[in-house]
This record gives structure tokens, C-alpha cells and sequence, in this order.
């Protein structure tokens, strides 16, 4: 019988450094999921047999109310949103749904995840892989038919309820790429500013010089980019920036820089060594938990945390669903949108999440 981790950092230096590795790549950027015999036996992004599978669903991207659960090949199980993980021990592998919410201040805590990452760690292995989802991944929403995967968050969450949009965008996740998730957490703009400005800044290598002239500002306004190339110091509000400009590439480009924020915080985090992070601390704290929402108890957090970092650089792999892996698709509706290319995500999905097992 495999015996559980026991904490080997104070709570709060654990809450630090977890909360430093999840946050920030997401921002900028996990109950229920399914067995993945189930999943991995039907094409991951069907769209080729929407007929079949979605007959009676309304695939207006604009949708009024729910529409019908999408219609199931025999045998296989009816998506839940019935929560059916158990507390995490710190032995089994746990994949996390991170979510960044584009939410302006002043702003309710409802709206679309445009940066939306899996990340799973894997405690046997010593672990941790990422994969970056695209936010315009037409996928089908249990109760709601196809859309966006970026608005799974929006309507589950109606009425105000966040957990309830998470839940829904898990589900998603597991219904259409078959990776199971435990847990959530939702990032705001603030949490990621206030988080790395706690940290003193990151350092990140920029491969090309980026210069956005219609970088949009707090207040749906523009404000113009310039990052030259190079290693560059950033504090919160420029590491933000960074993560969110797409328009010098596309999408794929940004989320590569958002992983290179989630890392860079992490490592950031790690050099700093246990008295500064004990020192910083309970400012980490008050600054993270105004902008995050989270699942994980504290115990969980604590266990997180002292696994993630033990964690090797050689062995945690960060990747994105790009245009290797996606092809772009016009609805019927004139939206622009990408389908998952099922043959060549399988086996990313395979390595990423279930190699080990």
C-alpha cells in the first residue's frame, strides 16, 4: 500500500508556492468526469458526426435557453454534474482545470475563460504536465450543444454562480478531450498582478520583440504594447500584458507566453528560498484570495504544494493544442472556430495525462 506525502513545508509556504504555480500562467490564462474507457472510444471532437450526435440540439452559438443533452452512441455514460471525486491524499495523479477569467475591475466574477489550461501532476512520476486549450474550440457543451469551449464557464454559471460554471466547464473538458479533472481554479486579472508584484517580478526570455498598438486597456480602450526581445524584468501589470497580446501572432503565441508566466512564477517562487516566502507569505495570501476561486481544500493546497516543488524543470511538459492539432472550421452561422483534429490529439493526450498508468 502506497503511503501518503506528509507536508514538509509550513502551510504557509505551501499556499505560497502553489498558489505562485498555478495562478499566474492561467490568469493570464479543476466535479464530475467520466471513465476514460468510455471517452477515449468516441472521436474527441466529433464534428464529423454531428447528425448523430447532436440531433435535437440547437448549434446557434446564441442560445436563448439550455438546449437538450446531445444525443449518446449506445453504452456510453450521460455526462453529470454530480461531484464524485473524494479528498486528494497526495498519491494519485490530480489534473486541475485552471481558468482565466476576462473580467475588467469593478466587474462580476462571470465571464468567458479565455485562457483555459489543464494541469496535471502526477506524484509517481514526479511529475507535471500542461496543456493549453484554445479558446475558440468548438466543442459540445453537455445541456447547451455546441459552442465555444471558452463559454462552458458562462452558462453553467448563470445566476451568479461560479462554482456551477466551473463544474460545467470540467465537464466539458472531460466530455470532449476524455481527460478527467479533480479541481478548478478560476483567475482574475487582479490575482495575477497582485500575485508576481508580490513576488518581486518575474524574469522572462522574449524570443521576438512584440509591439501591439491596439493592446486593450481596463477599460475596453487602447493601450499600446512594446516589449523589445530578450530576458526582461516584469512586474505584475507588464507580465499580464505579456500574457494577453495576441495580436503580434494568434492565440497559439499566447498561450505559450501564459505557460512561460506560470513558469516563470514558479521558478521565481523557488529562488526565493523558505524565509522570504514565509516572509511574503500572508501578503501572497491577501492578494490571491481576492481574485481566485478554487475547490481544493487546504489540505489539498498544502499537499500540492510540497509535491510541485520537488518537482525537476527536466520533468514538467507544457503544451499547446496549436494548428498541429486543430483545423479551422466556419459554422453554419458564419462564426470562425477550430475542431480538434482527433487522430493526431489522441496520443498528446495520452502522454500527457495517462502515461504511467
Amino acid at each position: 500500500m502506497k503511503k501518503s506525502r506528509q507536508p514538509v513545508l509550513p502551510t504557509w509556504l505551501a499556499f505560497a508556492l502553489s498558489a505562485a504555480f498555478v495562478f499566474s500562467g492561467i490568469a493570464v490564462v479543476v466535479f464530475g468526469y467520466l471513465t476514460f474507457q468510455a471517452i477515449w472510444n468516441r472521436p474527441l471532437n466529433p464534428l464529423e458526426q454531428a447528425a448523430l450526435e447532436v440531433a435535437g440540439v440547437d448549434l446557434q452559438l446564441e442560445q436563448v435557453g439550455p438546449a437538450p443533452v446531445p444525443t449518446l452512441a449506445p453504452g456510453e455514460p450521460t455526462p453529470t454534474l454530480i461531484p464524485t471525486s473524494e479528498p486528494w491524499q497526495g498519491t494519485d495523479r490530480l489534473n486541475i482545470l485552471v481558468m482565466g477569467i476576462d473580467r475588467r475591475p469593478g466587474e462580476p466574477f462571470i465571464s468567458r475563460t479565455d485562457s483555459i489550461m489543464i494541469i496535471s501532476v502526477d506524484p509517481e512520476t514526479n511529475s507535471v504536465s500542461i496543456l493549453s486549450v484554445p479558446r475558440d474550440l468548438y466543442v459540445i457543451i453537455p445541456g447547451r450543444g455546441r459552442d465555444r469551449i471558452n463559454t462552458a464557464f458562462v452558462y453553467g454559471a448563470s445566476g451568479n454562480n461560479p462554482a456551477a460554471g466551473a463544474a460545467l466547464a470540467m465537464q466539458t473538458i472531460t466530455y470532449n478531450l476524455g481527460v478527467p479533472i479533480d479541481h478548478y481554479v478560476l483567475v482574475d486579472f487582479s490575482a495575477v498582478i497582485n500575485g508576481i508584484d508580490a513576488l518581486g517580478g518575474i524574469d522572462v526570455y522574449v524570443p521576438k520583440e512584440i509591439y501591439d498598438p491596439t493592446f486593450p486597456d481596463m477599460n475596453y480602450g487602447y493601450d499600446p504594447l512594446y516589449i523589445p526581445a530578450g530576458w526582461q524584468h516584469f512586474d505584475g501589470e507588464m507580465a499580464l500584458k505579456y500574457a494577453r497580446t495576441r495580436h503580434v501572432d494568434n492565440d497559439f503565441g499566447r498561450a505559450q507566453r501564459q505557460q512561460q508566466v506560470l513558469l516563470a512564477a514558479r521558478e521565481k517562487a523557488l529562488s526565493l528560498g523558505v524565509q522570504s516566502l514565509v516572509a511574503k507569505a500572508p501578503v501572497l495570501y491577501q492578494q490571491l484570495e481576492r481574485g481566485i476561486r478554487t475547490d481544493m481544500s487546504l489540505d489539498e493546497i498544502v499537499r500540492l504544494a510540497t509535491i510541485v516543488s520537488e518537482v525537476p524543470d527536466e520533468h514538467i511538459r507544457n503544451e499547446v493544442l496549436d494548428a498541429n492539432y486543430v483545423t479551422s472550421y466556419r459554422t453554419e452561422t458564419g462564426a470562425q472556430v477550430l475542431v480538434l483534429d482527433n487522430a493526431k490529439a489522441a496520443g498528446l493526450i495520452q502522454e500527457l495525462f495517462y502515461s504511467g498508468e
